[in-house]
């Protein structure tokens, strides 16, 4: 099987943007992106911190928002680390 190139003719004009999901300002607004979800729990690497609640990746501490690098999760606010286990 060989590969061949299928060009359209230079008249013809296609309308790309009637197909394309991309959240466009105004009257398309597109699909909005999906919010990440937790299965486990957020536990400290110091045994004495806070523990998470199942199914959240807010800080245990003090309730704000979470920075996750490669698997090791830090509290954007407060000194809180940990794992999602």
């Amino acid at each position: 099987m060989t590969s061949q190139l299928i060009q359209n003719d230079a008249d013809t004009t296609i309308d790309r943007t009637e197909n394309t999901r991309f959240p466009y300002e105004g009257e398309r607004a597109g699909f909005p992106l999906p919010t990440p979800t937790a299965r486990g729990v957020l536990r400290p690497t110091d045994e004495s911190g806070a523990i998470g609640a199942a199914g959240s990746l807010d800080c245990p501490a003090c309730g704000s928002e979470t920075i996750n690098g490669a698997g090791l999760f830090a509290c954007s606010d407060c000194s809180w680390e940990g794992t999602l286990r």
